[in-house]
Protein backbone atom coordinates (compact mmCIF):
# COMPACT_ATOMS: atom_id res chain seq x y z
CA UNK A 1 0.00 0.00 0.00
CA UNK A 2 2.78 2.57 0.96
CA UNK A 3 4.56 1.68 -2.41
CA UNK A 4 1.11 2.17 -4.43
CA UNK A 5 0.53 5.47 -2.61
CA UNK A 6 4.17 6.85 -3.21
CA UNK A 7 3.52 5.89 -7.10
CA UNK A 8 -0.08 7.34 -7.03
CA UNK A 9 1.38 10.71 -5.49
CA UNK A 10 4.12 10.84 -7.74
CA UNK A 11 1.83 10.22 -10.76
CA UNK A 12 0.11 13.55 -9.47
CA UNK A 13 2.73 15.50 -9.28
CA UNK A 14 3.52 14.66 -12.92
CA UNK A 15 0.49 15.35 -13.91
CA UNK A 16 0.08 18.75 -12.30
CA UNK A 17 3.59 19.42 -13.46
CA UNK A 18 2.46 19.10 -17.23
CA UNK A 19 -0.74 21.40 -16.61
CA UNK A 20 2.12 23.88 -15.00
CA UNK A 21 4.39 23.37 -18.60
CA UNK A 22 1.00 23.63 -20.53
CA UNK A 23 -0.26 26.74 -18.68
CA UNK A 24 3.10 28.16 -19.41
CA UNK A 25 3.18 27.34 -22.93
CA UNK A 26 -0.22 28.93 -23.38
CA UNK A 27 1.05 32.26 -21.21
CA UNK A 28 3.91 32.27 -24.22
CA UNK A 29 1.53 32.01 -27.29
CA UNK A 30 -0.55 34.22 -25.67
CA UNK A 31 2.07 36.80 -25.05
CA UNK A 32 3.25 36.03 -28.37
CA UNK A 33 -0.31 36.97 -30.32
CA UNK A 34 -0.55 39.95 -27.89
CA UNK A 35 2.79 40.95 -29.73
CA UNK A 36 1.86 39.87 -32.92
CA UNK A 37 -1.36 41.89 -32.81
CA UNK A 38 0.86 45.30 -31.74
CA UNK A 39 1.27 45.24 -28.26
CA UNK A 40 3.93 47.46 -26.66
CA UNK A 41 4.06 50.93 -26.26
CA UNK A 42 2.93 52.89 -29.31
CA UNK A 43 5.34 55.97 -31.14
CA UNK A 44 4.93 59.34 -28.99
CA UNK A 45 3.31 61.76 -30.54
CA UNK A 46 6.20 63.97 -30.02
CA UNK A 47 8.66 61.82 -32.33
CA UNK A 48 9.66 63.57 -35.31
CA UNK A 49 9.84 60.01 -37.14
CA UNK A 50 6.10 59.78 -36.65
CA UNK A 51 5.99 63.53 -37.86
CA UNK A 52 7.91 62.54 -40.67
CA UNK A 53 5.79 59.59 -41.69
CA UNK A 54 3.07 61.40 -41.65
CA UNK A 55 4.76 64.27 -43.86
CA UNK A 56 5.56 61.43 -46.21
CA UNK A 57 1.92 59.88 -46.26
CA UNK A 58 0.58 63.38 -46.93
CA UNK A 59 2.81 63.71 -49.97
CA UNK A 60 1.64 60.42 -50.88
CA UNK A 61 -1.81 60.89 -50.70
CA UNK A 62 -1.52 64.23 -52.86
CA UNK A 63 0.70 62.40 -55.35
CA UNK A 64 -2.36 59.95 -55.81
CA UNK A 65 -5.14 63.13 -55.60
CA UNK A 66 -2.82 64.52 -58.43
CA UNK A 67 -2.93 61.88 -60.86
CA UNK A 68 -6.03 59.74 -60.01
CA UNK A 69 -8.43 62.68 -59.96
CA UNK A 70 -6.91 64.21 -62.47
CA UNK A 71 -8.19 61.67 -64.60
CA UNK A 72 -11.35 61.72 -63.48
CA UNK A 73 -11.85 64.65 -63.87
CA UNK A 74 -10.77 65.09 -67.39
CA UNK A 75 -12.91 62.60 -67.92
CA UNK A 76 -15.93 63.98 -66.38
CA UNK A 77 -14.99 67.58 -68.73
CA UNK A 78 -15.29 65.48 -71.69
CA UNK A 79 -18.99 65.17 -70.73
CA UNK A 80 -19.29 68.96 -71.21
CA UNK A 81 -22.11 69.11 -73.85
CA UNK A 82 -20.95 72.77 -75.42
CA UNK A 83 -18.04 73.53 -77.52
CA UNK A 84 -14.81 73.41 -75.64
CA UNK A 85 -13.63 77.14 -75.91
CA UNK A 86 -10.32 76.36 -75.14
CA UNK A 87 -8.46 72.76 -75.18
CA UNK A 88 -8.82 70.79 -72.00
CA UNK A 89 -5.65 70.90 -70.07
CA UNK A 90 -3.35 67.35 -69.68
CA UNK A 91 -4.12 65.80 -66.37
CA UNK A 92 -0.80 66.19 -63.98
CA UNK A 93 -0.55 62.15 -64.59
CA UNK A 94 3.12 62.31 -64.56
CA UNK A 95 3.66 65.15 -61.69
CA UNK A 96 0.94 63.55 -59.48
CA UNK A 97 3.03 59.83 -60.12
CA UNK A 98 6.37 61.41 -59.43
CA UNK A 99 5.08 63.04 -56.44
CA UNK A 100 3.54 59.98 -55.33
CA UNK A 101 7.02 58.14 -56.42
CA UNK A 102 9.23 60.36 -54.34
CA UNK A 103 6.75 60.11 -51.19
CA UNK A 104 7.16 56.26 -51.24
CA UNK A 105 10.81 56.03 -51.78
CA UNK A 106 10.91 58.35 -48.54
CA UNK A 107 9.08 56.16 -46.55
CA UNK A 108 11.16 53.18 -47.60
CA UNK A 109 14.05 55.18 -46.35
CA UNK A 110 12.75 56.01 -43.43
CA UNK A 111 11.33 52.37 -42.47
CA UNK A 112 14.75 50.93 -43.50
CA UNK A 113 16.77 53.58 -41.54
CA UNK A 114 14.21 52.90 -38.07
CA UNK A 115 12.62 49.43 -38.47
CA UNK A 116 11.93 49.33 -34.53
CA UNK A 117 9.87 52.61 -35.06
CA UNK A 118 8.08 51.80 -38.37
CA UNK A 119 6.87 48.84 -36.96
CA UNK A 120 5.07 50.65 -34.11
CA UNK A 121 4.04 53.21 -36.74
CA UNK A 122 2.13 50.10 -38.23
CA UNK A 123 -0.31 49.46 -35.73
CA UNK A 124 -2.30 47.43 -35.55
CA UNK A 125 -0.34 45.48 -37.94
CA UNK A 126 -2.01 43.73 -40.97
CA UNK A 127 -2.49 40.22 -41.40
CA UNK A 128 1.27 38.70 -43.39
CA UNK A 129 3.37 41.66 -43.54
CA UNK A 130 2.63 42.75 -39.91
CA UNK A 131 5.43 44.59 -38.25
CA UNK A 132 7.12 45.20 -41.63
CA UNK A 133 3.63 46.51 -43.07
CA UNK A 134 5.41 49.99 -43.54
CA UNK A 135 8.29 48.65 -45.53
CA UNK A 136 6.23 45.93 -47.34
CA UNK A 137 3.46 48.39 -48.89
CA UNK A 138 6.18 51.36 -49.12
CA UNK A 139 7.64 49.09 -51.93
CA UNK A 140 4.49 48.07 -53.46
CA UNK A 141 3.55 51.70 -54.03
CA UNK A 142 6.87 52.92 -55.27
CA UNK A 143 6.65 49.94 -57.90
CA UNK A 144 3.64 51.35 -58.85
CA UNK A 145 4.19 55.11 -59.22
CA UNK A 146 6.85 54.28 -61.03
CA UNK A 147 4.76 52.16 -63.37
CA UNK A 148 2.52 55.15 -63.98
CA UNK A 149 5.34 57.44 -65.22
CA UNK A 150 6.73 55.33 -67.35
CA UNK A 151 3.24 54.21 -68.44
CA UNK A 152 2.96 58.32 -69.15
CA UNK A 153 6.35 58.51 -70.33
CA UNK A 154 5.84 56.07 -73.68
CA UNK A 155 2.23 57.58 -74.69
CA UNK A 156 0.13 55.07 -72.41
CA UNK A 157 -1.11 57.39 -69.90
CA UNK A 158 -4.79 55.55 -70.72
CA UNK A 159 -3.74 52.65 -68.71
CA UNK A 160 -2.45 54.51 -65.66
CA UNK A 161 -5.27 53.93 -63.94
CA UNK A 162 -4.81 50.42 -62.99
CA UNK A 163 -1.75 50.76 -61.14
CA UNK A 164 -3.04 53.94 -59.86
CA UNK A 165 -5.99 51.85 -58.13
CA UNK A 166 -3.57 49.27 -57.14
CA UNK A 167 -1.81 52.22 -54.80
CA UNK A 168 -5.52 52.13 -53.71
CA UNK A 169 -5.77 48.99 -52.79
CA UNK A 170 -2.26 48.62 -51.04
CA UNK A 171 -3.34 51.74 -48.68
CA UNK A 172 -6.49 49.69 -48.04
CA UNK A 173 -4.35 46.47 -46.91
CA UNK A 174 -2.06 48.85 -44.90
CA UNK A 175 -4.52 50.77 -42.98
CA UNK A 176 -6.26 50.83 -39.34
CA UNK A 177 -9.42 49.31 -40.27
CA UNK A 178 -7.70 46.41 -41.75
CA UNK A 179 -5.95 45.64 -39.05
CA UNK A 180 -8.88 45.62 -36.87
CA UNK A 181 -11.34 44.39 -38.38
CA UNK A 182 -9.41 42.13 -41.54
CA UNK A 183 -10.93 42.74 -44.97
CA UNK A 184 -14.10 44.36 -44.30
CA UNK A 185 -11.68 47.52 -42.72
CA UNK A 186 -9.78 47.00 -46.53
CA UNK A 187 -13.12 47.71 -47.75
CA UNK A 188 -14.14 50.33 -45.77
CA UNK A 189 -10.67 52.59 -46.06
CA UNK A 190 -11.79 51.55 -50.03
CA UNK A 191 -15.14 53.21 -49.69
CA UNK A 192 -13.36 55.81 -47.84
CA UNK A 193 -10.87 56.95 -49.37
CA UNK A 194 -11.31 56.55 -53.19
CA UNK A 195 -14.11 59.08 -53.34
CA UNK A 196 -12.09 61.22 -51.22
CA UNK A 197 -8.98 61.51 -53.58
CA UNK A 198 -11.52 61.63 -56.64
CA UNK A 199 -13.36 64.60 -54.46
CA UNK A 200 -10.12 66.56 -54.69
CA UNK A 201 -8.39 65.47 -57.54
CA UNK A 202 -11.14 66.61 -59.77
CA UNK A 203 -11.62 69.89 -58.16
CA UNK A 204 -7.95 70.68 -58.82
CA UNK A 205 -8.48 69.83 -62.55
CA UNK A 206 -11.87 71.08 -62.81
CA UNK A 207 -10.18 74.84 -60.90
CA UNK A 208 -7.08 74.51 -63.67
CA UNK A 209 -10.03 74.25 -66.59
CA UNK A 210 -11.89 76.92 -65.13
CA UNK A 211 -8.11 79.36 -65.17
CA UNK A 212 -7.98 78.54 -68.68
CA UNK A 213 -11.72 78.70 -69.71
CA UNK A 214 -11.89 82.27 -67.69
CA UNK A 215 -12.88 84.27 -70.68
CA UNK A 216 -15.24 82.34 -71.11
CA UNK A 217 -17.89 82.31 -67.95
CA UNK A 218 -20.89 80.78 -69.50
CA UNK A 219 -18.42 77.56 -70.19
CA UNK A 220 -17.04 77.95 -67.18
CA UNK A 221 -19.78 77.77 -65.48
CA UNK A 222 -21.51 74.64 -67.28
CA UNK A 223 -18.16 72.90 -65.83
CA UNK A 224 -18.59 73.62 -62.62
CA UNK A 225 -22.16 72.03 -62.82
CA UNK A 226 -21.12 68.87 -63.86
CA UNK A 227 -18.10 68.97 -60.83
CA UNK A 228 -20.52 70.11 -58.50
CA UNK A 229 -23.17 67.20 -59.07
CA UNK A 230 -20.48 64.73 -58.93
CA UNK A 231 -19.07 66.06 -56.27
CA UNK A 232 -21.83 66.02 -53.85
CA UNK A 233 -22.31 62.43 -54.53
CA UNK A 234 -18.64 62.49 -53.29
CA UNK A 235 -18.74 63.96 -50.46
CA UNK A 236 -21.88 62.07 -49.30
CA UNK A 237 -20.02 58.25 -49.44
CA UNK A 238 -17.09 60.43 -47.87
CA UNK A 239 -18.75 61.45 -44.61
CA UNK A 240 -21.00 58.08 -44.43
CA UNK A 241 -17.85 55.83 -44.64
CA UNK A 242 -16.03 58.28 -42.72
CA UNK A 243 -18.49 58.08 -39.45
CA UNK A 244 -18.22 54.27 -40.24
CA UNK A 245 -14.60 54.03 -39.87
CA UNK A 246 -14.60 56.73 -36.78
CA UNK A 247 -17.21 54.07 -34.93
CA UNK A 248 -14.74 51.61 -35.67
CA UNK A 249 -11.73 53.16 -34.50
CA UNK A 250 -12.29 55.27 -31.93
CA UNK A 251 -14.48 54.39 -28.90
CA UNK A 252 -16.66 57.05 -27.53
CA UNK A 253 -14.78 58.00 -24.10
CA UNK A 254 -11.91 58.00 -26.28
CA UNK A 255 -12.92 60.82 -28.52
CA UNK A 256 -11.63 63.78 -26.88
CA UNK A 257 -8.98 62.09 -24.29
CA UNK A 258 -6.77 60.59 -27.53
CA UNK A 259 -4.32 62.22 -30.15
CA UNK A 260 -6.53 60.08 -32.54
CA UNK A 261 -9.73 61.21 -31.93
CA UNK A 262 -8.94 64.71 -31.36
CA UNK A 263 -7.14 64.67 -34.44
CA UNK A 264 -10.16 62.78 -36.30
CA UNK A 265 -12.51 65.74 -35.06
CA UNK A 266 -10.19 68.48 -36.45
CA UNK A 267 -10.69 66.08 -39.79
CA UNK A 268 -14.09 66.61 -39.31
CA UNK A 269 -14.27 70.17 -38.56
CA UNK A 270 -12.57 70.60 -42.00
CA UNK A 271 -14.73 68.38 -44.06
CA UNK A 272 -17.58 70.78 -42.73
CA UNK A 273 -15.60 73.73 -43.64
CA UNK A 274 -15.00 72.16 -46.77
CA UNK A 275 -18.92 71.45 -47.50
CA UNK A 276 -19.63 75.26 -46.85
CA UNK A 277 -17.13 76.35 -49.06
CA UNK A 278 -18.53 73.82 -52.12
CA UNK A 279 -22.03 75.33 -51.13
CA UNK A 280 -20.76 78.81 -51.74
CA UNK A 281 -19.44 78.34 -54.90
CA UNK A 282 -22.54 76.48 -56.03
CA UNK A 283 -23.84 79.94 -55.54
CA UNK A 284 -21.27 81.31 -57.41
CA UNK A 285 -22.19 79.38 -60.00
CA UNK A 286 -26.04 80.54 -60.42
CA UNK A 287 -24.55 84.32 -60.80
CA UNK A 288 -23.32 85.86 -63.60
CA UNK A 289 -19.39 85.87 -63.70
CA UNK A 290 -17.86 88.10 -65.14
CA UNK A 291 -14.88 87.44 -68.04
CA UNK A 292 -11.51 87.17 -67.12
CA UNK A 293 -12.19 86.19 -63.43
CA UNK A 294 -11.62 82.31 -63.21
CA UNK A 295 -13.12 80.32 -60.63
CA UNK A 296 -14.95 81.54 -57.28
CA UNK A 297 -12.88 82.32 -54.44
CA UNK A 298 -14.80 79.49 -52.69
CA UNK A 299 -13.50 76.97 -54.31
CA UNK A 300 -9.95 77.84 -54.23
CA UNK A 301 -10.15 78.28 -50.89
CA UNK A 302 -11.50 74.33 -51.07
CA UNK A 303 -8.89 73.43 -52.86
CA UNK A 304 -6.56 74.27 -49.66
CA UNK A 305 -8.84 73.14 -47.07
CA UNK A 306 -8.75 69.59 -48.84
CA UNK A 307 -5.21 69.72 -48.86
CA UNK A 308 -5.61 70.55 -45.30
CA UNK A 309 -7.68 67.32 -45.15
CA UNK A 310 -5.52 65.08 -46.73
CA UNK A 311 -2.65 66.11 -44.29
CA UNK A 312 -4.59 64.83 -41.12
CA UNK A 313 -5.43 62.29 -42.62
CA UNK A 314 -1.69 61.53 -43.60
CA UNK A 315 -1.08 62.15 -39.89
CA UNK A 316 -3.59 59.62 -39.08
CA UNK A 317 -2.25 56.70 -40.65
CA UNK A 318 0.75 56.74 -38.36
CA UNK A 319 -1.24 57.21 -34.62
CA UNK A 320 -1.94 54.19 -33.24
CA UNK A 321 -6.21 54.28 -32.88
CA UNK A 322 -7.66 53.09 -28.91
CA UNK A 323 -9.43 50.11 -30.72
CA UNK A 324 -7.94 46.92 -30.29
CA UNK A 325 -8.07 44.49 -33.15
CA UNK A 326 -11.84 42.69 -33.16
CA UNK A 327 -10.13 38.68 -34.37
CA UNK A 328 -6.92 37.86 -32.92
CA UNK A 329 -4.14 35.78 -34.51
CA UNK A 330 -5.64 32.38 -33.77
CA UNK A 331 -9.59 34.03 -34.92
CA UNK A 332 -10.52 34.45 -31.32
CA UNK A 333 -13.08 37.47 -30.85
CA UNK A 334 -11.91 40.68 -29.16
CA UNK A 335 -13.33 43.01 -27.95
CA UNK A 336 -13.26 46.81 -29.54
CA UNK A 337 -13.43 49.10 -26.28
CA UNK A 338 -9.86 50.44 -26.59
CA UNK A 339 -8.55 48.77 -23.46
CA UNK A 340 -4.88 48.88 -23.24
CA UNK A 341 -3.23 45.97 -25.19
Amino acid sequence: MPVMAWTLDCRILDFRSALAGHAALADRIALGDRIALGGGQATSFSSPLLWLTGLERWLLLAGLAIALGGLAGHGLARNYKGEFPVPLPDPWVLRGSVLGLAAAAALTITALADPATAANLARPPVAGPRAHGTLVFAVIELACFAIVALLVKIGRQRNALQPLLAVVLAEALRSHPEGVLPLAGALLVICHVLPALLWTGMLIYVVRTAVAWRDHPAAMRELFKLYADAAAWLFGVVVATGLITAVLLVPLDSVLTTWYGRLLLIKAALVAVTAALALAGRTWIRREATAGAGPARATRREVIVLAAVLAITGLLTVITPPASPIYGARGAVRASAGRPR
